[in-house]
């Protein structure tokens, strides 16, 4: 599963732009007064500023694997990575993938990952060209077991087979691309700040939207 387009919301556009454009260095591909669409590898990441909220998502980036130490050092002299259990660098060895984790502008929980099972490689320098693809995006909602039938049945997008399968946190779709369907107030890692619900779409390759 691949996500085309991941649609989030911003209470500050202008703070948005500067971070992704010149800290993330990801090159804009479109601009309005009210939205600003980057270019992270194959997937479009577009920001929709809101006046009555403040917004926070939890999503990631897969990375060619054989560029995360590259990665790391490339984050690590731009911000502050955030620990795992006191540790800079998260180890998911059922996912065979390793990553690290990094707040933006918003206060998002954006992470790094490196998937040993895909097929991802570079031999250039690492830059933000290195970024494949959005990977992963938390689907925070209060009923999960009911949004995951609604998904498993809308969009025959099945449950992650490395897992893992929750009352409160699912797993669905593939090392391309996951739905993190997450309980309203459970903790993300590694802050432990509870999820909150925030309006999100993603669009999908065939062009399925999927909207909470």
């Amino acid at each position: 599963m691949h996500i085309k387009e991941l649609i989030l919301k911003t209470n500050s556009l202008h703070r948005t732009h500067l971070f992704y454009h010149k800290t993330m260095e990801l090159e804009v591909v479109d601009e309005t007064e009210e939205s600003v669409s980057f270019k992270a590898g194959k997937t479009i990441l577009t920001f929709e500023e809101v006046a009555d909220s403040k917004p926070f998502y939890h999503f990631a980036f897969n990375i060619v694997n054989n560029k995360f130490s590259d990665s790391f050092e490339w984050m690590n002299s731009k911000l502050d990575i955030l620990m795992v259990d006191g540790m800079p660098i998260a180890g998911y060895n059922d996912w065979n993938a390793q990553s690290f984790y990094f707040l933006d502008n918003n206060g998002n929980i954006v992470e790094f990952i490196t998937r040993f099972d895909l097929p991802y490689h570079s031999n250039a320098e690492f830059s933000s060209d290195c970024i494949v693809e959005v990977s992963e995006i938390g689907l925070v909602v209060e009923d999960v077991p009911e949004i995951v039938v609604r998904i498993k049945d809308g969009y025959n997008i099945p449950h992650f087979r490395k897992g893992p399968v929750l009352h409160d946190f699912v797993a669905m779709g593939d090392d391309y691309g996951l739905l993190l369907v997450c309980a309203n107030k459970r903790g993300w890692v590694p802050t432990h700040k509870p999820a909150k619900m925030f309006p999100v779409t993603v669009v999908l390759e065939e062009g399925k939207r999927i909207s909470i």
